[in-house]
């Protein structure tokens, strides 16, 4: 499977629509949590997923009723400031049904000890999504039609019906689709879909018979071929995206406790409102900072065009605990490790070219690339490793990417 993510620009009453879809489907989740909820906290046995969506199709037009009776002498702002602007029965029924299948998983997850106890979803998150069916979702080279979304019957008027893509002919038209979503990040909207692996875009290079062996640090990528890739954190424009996120979350947590002093809730603060909006701006670019750096990096060692690039299985999370770690924990956290893992192997199967993960258990810093010798009291703070069986001196990062091209070369079936 393949994955498309591609921007739209929906016009102002198709941005509404979807604003309302994206608010439905998380009033959906939240039903369906208390109700399983319940269950569990009576330590009763929780109904199927199917009885559980006949349910709530029938608490649905209940729902839409008393919303009905509320709104009667409401003003437009009074409506949407409370949430009862929408229907249940003016959203698409294929995302209200994902949605309870989502939430349903979610719990089944944490029985089979998966995931954590789920948590409700909130309206001011950064990121919402909702589901499409793949079977009603039309594509063409600039444009996409989404159901619901834009519903004019009128001949000459069925343009309106569809959203602008921001990139033409990036998605394949007639294939079959999978798993189609739109996603709101912050102020932009996405839509993601998948297809078969023949309908993505394969570029095969003609490879040399060069291995590459990487190290991944907190503070570079290393490859065997001496070359250094500076992290993320060390770029200026990250520095100052961040020191602004920074600024803007004080000043968002300020608003915070003054709208809380006053008495006030936070969807009445405009001024709370629009300082969360300058504060995902940052979040924003911050990821497109960290998105800019892994693909700057993955294409260079494309460019290289490798037979092979070998690399360490790192135990991220391992790590982030770790009391070894303590003082590079921060670091760990801002440089998005398993992001690059996951997009290398992309990469590389794109391209034609074979990735090879290393034990992650293999001690590549601590051993000497010359005669094998293993350092065990090598520290973490030890930048330059010093070899006192054969006096080899070399910085520790790249002693580390020449042991694992060493490591698939003596232990991996290269062939």
């Amino acid at each position: 499977m393949y994955c498309y993510k591609v921007m739209i620009h929906p016009n102002n009453k198709q941005e509404t629509k979807i604003r309302r879809t994206l608010n439905k489907c998380i009033e959906c989740n939240n039903i369906i949590y208390d109700y399983i909820d319940s269950f569990i906290k009576n330590n009763e046995k929780i109904p199927s997923c199917s009885d559980v969506r006949k349910w709530f199709t029938i608490q649905k037009s209940i729902l839409d009723n008393e919303v009905i009776n509320k709104r009667k002498n409401m003003t437009k702002k009074e409506m949407i400031f409370n949430h009862l602007d929408t229907l249940f029965y003016d959203v698409s029924n294929d995302a209200l049904k994902q949605e309870i299948k989502d939430t349903y998983n979610s719990f089944m997850r944490y029985f089979k000890k998966l995931a954590k106890y789920p948590v409700k979803k909130k309206y001011n998150n950064y990121k919402k999504t909702f589901y499409v069916d793949p079977y009603k979702i039309e594509f063409n080279d600039k444009k996409v039609r989404l159901e619901k979304i834009a519903n004019n019957q009128k001949k000459n008027r069925q343009i309106l019906n569809y959203i602008n893509l921001a990139e033409k002919d990036r998605i394949p038209t007639g294939v079959n689709y999978y798993n189609p979503r739109v996603i709101l990040e912050g102020d932009r909207f996405y839509i993601v879909v998948s297809v078969d692996d023949e309908y993505a875009p394969k570029k095969k290079i003609e490879t040399t018979s060069n291995i590459i062996g990487i190290d991944v640090n907190v503070k570079a990528i290393v490859t065997s071929e001496n070359v250094f890739y500076k992290a993320v954190t060390f770029d200026k424009n990250y520095k100052k995206a961040l020191k602004k996120e920074k600024r803007a979350q004080n000043k968002l947590s300020r608003k915070y406790i003054k709208s809380q002093e006053l008495k006030k809730s936070l969807k009445e603060s405009k001024n709370y409102n629009k300082q969360r909006k300058i504060k995902n701006k940052y979040t924003k670019r911050i990821n497109n900072l960290k998105e800019a750096h892994i693909d700057y990096v993955i294409t260079s060692l494309i460019h290289q065009r490798p037979k092979i690039i070998c690399i360490e299985d790192l135990d991220v999370k391992g790590m982030k605990e770790s009391e070894e770690y303590e003082d590079v924990a921060k670091g760990i956290q801002q440089n998005p490790f398993r992001k690059f893992l996951k997009a290398l192997e992309d990469r590389c199967n794109n391209y034609g070219i074979k990735i090879i993960k290393v034990d992650r258990y293999y001690a590549s810093s601590k051993t000497c690339n010359k005669c094998n010798y293993k350092k065990k009291d090598l520290k973490l703070s030890d930048r330059t490793f010093i070899c006192p069986n054969c006096g080899l001196k070399i910085n520790r990062d790249y002693n580390a990417a020449i042991n694992i091209k060493k490591y698939v070369l003596e232990h991996k079936d290269i062939d």
